[in-house]
């Protein structure tokens, strides 16, 4: 029987079609009403003459055509970096920015802006991401500060430095109380016998965690993607379609690059390029290329380290793109690998715990939720 193997010599294989019932980890409650009870057409409608709100309302995206996917990405992205698919032909487009509509406290847009909350405060937020790349994967965002990505960090190093580690500290301790400290989480996706950390900056080594540019959504955040990763997810980033070279910036990078304080400071506008950022860092004596190559190696370990996953746990494997029954090993013409990736994720991440009676994902508003005037331009000051 042919796998499908390619003329290099070498295929491809991850466990999917998840059968074992996995442990969860609950998000917290949080507001169950939103401050602002309407649209976030009717909110642009209402602040339409703020020209600081409505640029701060959209992102500059490519979204995925697979329509079981259909997750907005970086615009300079190939492929989607939730399914794979091809999104090269794909035109820009603009959609709403759903973190400001979350910091606004807004109802809704094409869905209901409900979170799936981990934490809260009046000045931060951290949350499950909805198209996980692990069982733990959250987003820790500012709440009274507007940063639309990264590059504006180096407008003020230092208090860039002390943004980025508010945002790490808030996303580490939510691990580590929330997910290390559920007894059945922990046994049977960290290990029974892991030792539990005790200190935020021993999850260092166990997560990737970094930011993007361009980001998918225009409001800084922290991507936090606690090991181990889901099957496919893990196999994407083997074939570098997650933490993209000279798009992902780790933790540790921007942690170095920062702490050089003025060496680094810059005046940032929305033409400039990142690659030059990249390159006064460098000569500033932080290596981009190195501290990522290295981000890789740390994930290749923690994947390692972790090692969660079970056949017994799963019906199929995908083998060079083709589903297999994995006993006795069977084609199955019926299953398409992209529909089980995307019912995988469903089950295997934390997004929206507990689902509600119709099994969807379940949630809740800000409860800090700002009025416009309450949020302030890091660079600008303005509100």
């Amino acid at each position: 029987m042919s796998v499908g193997t390619p003329g290099t010599g070498v295929g491809t294989v991850y466990l999917a079609k998840v059968k074992a019932e996995l442990p969860q980890v609950p998000a917290k409650s949080g507001s169950k009403d939103p401050t602002f009870p309407e649209s976030i057409e009717k909110f642009k409608e209402k602040y339409a003459d703020n020209q600081h709100i409505m640029a701060s309302l959209r992102n500059k995206v490519r979204v995925c055509p697979n329509p079981n996917c259909k997750k907005p990405c970086a615009y300079t992205l190939t492929h989607c970096n939730a399914c794979g698919n091809s999104i090269a032909d794909v035109p820009l487009s603009y959609n709403d920015n759903v973190f400001m509509g979350f910091i606004y406290g807004i109802a809704s847009g094409k869905f209901p802006y409900k979170i799936s909350l981990r934490n809260e405060t009046a000045n931060f937020l951290c949350f499950d991401d909805p198209l996980s790349l692990s069982p733990c994967h959250l987003n820790c965002i500012p709440t009274s500060t507007y940063i639309s990505d990264l590059r504006y960090l180096f407008t003020d190093p230092e208090r860039g430095l002390t943004l980025v580690n508010s945002l790490w500290e808030m996303s580490a301790k939510v691990a580590m109380e929330q997910f290390w400290g559920n007894p059945a989480y922990k046994s049977k996706i960290l290990g029974e016998n892991a030792p539990i950390p005790t200190k935020t900056e021993e999850l260092v080594e166990l997560v990737a965690t970094g930011m993007n540019f361009p980001p998918s959504m225009y409001q800084l955040h922290l991507q936090f993607v606690h090991f181990p990763m889901m099957p496919f997810q893990y196999l994407m980033a083997k074939e570098h379609n997650h933490f993209h070279h000279g798009r992902f910036f780790p933790l540790e990078w921007l942690r170095k690059a920062l702490a050089l304080g003025k060496k680094v400071q810059l005046s940032v506008d929305d033409s400039t390029e990142i690659s030059s950022i990249i390159q006064k860092v460098k000569e500033a004596g932080v290596n981009y290329d190195e501290v990522h190559t290295e981000m890789l190696a740390k994930c290749q370990r923690a994947q390692d380290r972790f090692a969660t996953w079970n056949e017994a746990d799963f019906e199929c494997q995908v083998i060079n793109g083709k589903v297999f029954d994995s006993e006795p090993l069977q084609l199955r013409s019926d299953l398409d690998a992209k529909s089980l990736q995307a019912a995988d994720t469903k089950l295997l991440q934390n997004y929206g715990r507990p689902y509600d009676d119709n099994g969807k994902p379940t949630g809740s508003y800000y409860g800090f939720a700002k009025k416009p005037g309450e949020v302030v331009d890091f660079v600008t000051n303005q509100k």
